[in-house]
């Protein structure tokens, strides 16, 4: 460990084989706390590397406790890795139901709120849904309803050694790029929210090198890691021949832009609310959000190239309550199976 941290303070860019055996270091208890928060330092100041990430995404899918699915090709999840402190309502919880509805299959992959107002866990939890599934549940609700939910902290027993010293350390690093890449269910195509635009195309090159079938990493320009409905959004799209940067802005869908506020909420009770209204079809800045991010959710699925009818499809959904059934039906079933 003393050797990676002296390549760090010199601002030398690790292999991904040397993040790989840094991570197993940390994991397996040979790198103390205070190591563990110079690196998390290191790395942070110098810069990730996209081969850094893979090296560090590689190691924790291995250690991951696995969901079985008949086909994850086609399988997708909308995660974020917050950090972005924008104090949104949980967008892609949402979107991943109005895309449930759409018939796509979700493997929606959280955790609690760390800087946000309210993590997908919190808000699936207070919705009614038991959220402590174990893989054979998770499976079951993939395969017969079309959208599961994976509780990281069930999933990353690995990431367990590193909670106190990022707790304490307090800046944003490479483990949380780590955990929105590592889906459980070995999810092929994946809508990602990062919280910096210089992480955008990073973790585009990194699904790539991973295997992704198709991915589509956002970061909104007023700060989310989502795509947003009040700036332009800088996008990576990850296709089988590349990865192709580009910004999107909400009037190429016929929206106006909205401000900040509109979609910001400041407590649990009042994302869930927020939630129930989009899934409802009530028409807000918060509605055309969900929808905006579930048109590149579409597209990563596979189901249309064309953003506009993408769109269409989000909102078809949505307003021919399967969106809200799959949701309703998601939080009776996590509590039978």
């Amino acid at each position: 460990m003393k050797d990676i941290l002296h390549k760090l303070s010199e601002r030398e860019n690790l292999t991904a084989q040397e993040m790989y055996s840094c991570m197993e270091d940390i994991v397996e208890g040979r790198a103390t706390d205070a190591q563990i928060g110079a690196f998390i330092m290191g790395t942070r100041m110098k810069g990730e590397t996209v081969e850094e990430i893979v090296g560090a995404v590689r190691f924790f899918r291995e250690r991951a406790t696995k969901v079985e699915v008949r086909d994850p090709h086609h399988l997708v999840d909308t995660a974020g890795t917050g950090g972005d402190m924008s104090g949104t309502f949980n967008v892609s919880t949402v979107t991943a139901f109005v895309l449930a509805g759409a018939g796509v299959k979700v493997a929606k992959h959280g955790n609690r709120s760390v800087s946000s107002r309210c993590g997908s866990a919190d808000l699936l939890e207070y919705l009614g849904a038991k959220i402590d599934l174990s893989p054979h549940q998770v499976s079951i609700l993939i395969e017969e309803l079309g959208i599961g939910f994976m509780f990281a902290p069930l999933f990353h027993p690995a990431m367990k050694r590193v909670l106190g010293p990022r707790r304490e350390v307090g800046i944003r690093s490479i483990f949380n790029l780590v955990g929105p890449l590592s889906n459980p269910a070995g999810a092929k195509r994946q809508l990602v929210g990062v919280f910096s635009d210089s992480f955008v195309e990073k973790v585009a090159h990194t699904l790539r090198e991973l295997g992704a079938v198709r991915a589509v990493v956002v970061h909104g320009k007023d700060g989310t890691d989502e795509v947003s409905v009040c700036a332009p959004t800088l996008v990576a799209e990850v296709r089988q021949d590349g990865v192709y940067l580009y910004e999107f802005v909400p009037e190429e869908m016929g929206i106006k832009r909205y401000p900040p506020e509109y979609i910001k909420v400041t407590s649990v009770e009042e994302s869930a609310r927020t939630a129930l209204s989009v899934l409802r079809g009530e028409v807000s800045p918060a509605y055309y959000m969900v929808l905006l991010n579930a048109t590149f959710g579409l597209m990563v699925a596979g189901v249309t190239d064309d953003k506009k009818q993408a769109f269409q499809i989000a909102k078809e959904s949505i307003h021919s309550g399967r969106a809200y059934e799959k949701l309703m039906k998601f939080i009776e079933l996590t509590r039978k199976v």
